[in-house]
């Protein structure tokens, strides 16, 4: 999402948006290989024709079949813009979704035009060479951009968090929930106990979230534990007699000592779990930890051990 808090009306607009960047930078991709599709195609030799129909009209397809779900995305989240519009959050914020899915800026269009004209004209010109010749990796190359760009395309989301708790909006759907089964992780992301779907948050909504989901997880989990409620923390999740850590459970009268150990390579922290009577250790990321206080304090409770 983009940083910041917006008003809801904003929210609802970044909600809604429509990337005419991306749509230019898939129309690059269409006019590139139905160029090369024409150029090479047409080729007398047989070779270079296979190549030419194979390449080019792969081209046209990739830009074709991503730019329908552009359009279908952005419809999707039109639809389900009526589902907040009502609302009147404390705070709010909308954008596009996180992890490989986001839209492409006009200056990256722009960076695509003049690396294309430096592959058609400025590098042949100084190697005395075939154009499209020289055009096939770059086209190759920004085949491969836009694939990781647009892979798995999820659209826009928004965040409103009310007093009782917050609403999110992602893929064209409504998830509502109380403070006590929303989640908050270190990375920037908001989500609902149950349900596998991350928003992206940040400033003052991050802070807000934050604050709120510790608290009333704080005040909750015990008795929630009480009454036989398993509590989902993402990559851990707790029980009355069992801590759950990345689908491996772990009695806790049988857990020795909890550390960190930081990874320098990956710059990732994870939390060490030692168990008595089993070789080796179980490890999670630290980041895959929601609402880490109340995993801490639930250890504590459990185990007297702190981390």
């Amino acid at each position: 999402m983009d940083p910041g808090t917006d008003t809801h009306a904003a929210a609802l607009r970044r909600l809604t948006r429509f990337s005419a960047g991306s749509a230019g930078w898939l129309g690059l991709i269409a006019i590139g290989g139905a160029g090369y599709l024409a150029t090479l195609g047409t080729s007398e030799r047989a070779q270079v024709r296979l190549v030419g129909l194979g390449v080019g009209a792969s081209l046209v397809l990739v830009a074709l079949g991503f730019l329908v779900a552009l359009v279908v995305a952005w419809r999707r989240d039109l639809r389900a813009a009526p589902l907040v519009a009502g609302d009147r959050p404390e705070l709010a914020q909308g954008g596009a979704a996180m992890f490989s899915e986001g839209y492409v800026p006009w200056w990256a269009v722009l960076a695509a035009v003049a690396v294309g004209v430096f592959g058609i004209v400025v590098v042949p010109a100084a190697a005395d060479g075939a154009a499209w010749g020289w055009l096939t990796p770059v086209l190759l190359g920004l085949v491969a951009i836009s694939v990781g760009v647009f892979v798995h395309w999820r659209g826009n989301e928004y965040v409103g968090v009310h007093a009782e708790g917050i609403r999110i909006v992602r893929r064209g759907r409504l998830e509502a929930a109380p403070w006590s089964r929303v989640l908050y992780f270190e990375s920037g992301q908001a989500g609902i106990e149950g349900r596998p779907d991350r928003a992206g948050v940040s400033g003052a909504v991050e802070t807000r979230i934050e604050e709120a989901a510790v608290a009333a997880g704080l005040a909750t989990y015990a008795e929630r534990l009480r009454a036989g409620d398993t509590i989902d923390l993402g990559a851990v999740s707790l029980q009355a007699d069992v801590l759950v850590l990345e689908g491996e459970p772990v009695r806790w009268d049988r857990i020795d000592a909890v550390t960190y150990e930081h990874d320098g390579e990956n710059n990732w922290t994870h939390v060490v779990v030692r168990v008595r009577g089993r070789r080796g250790r179980v490890k999670v990321q630290q980041s895959g930890i929601a609402n880490f206080p109340v995993f801490a304090e639930a250890l504590r409770a459990s185990t007297g051990l702190r981390v």
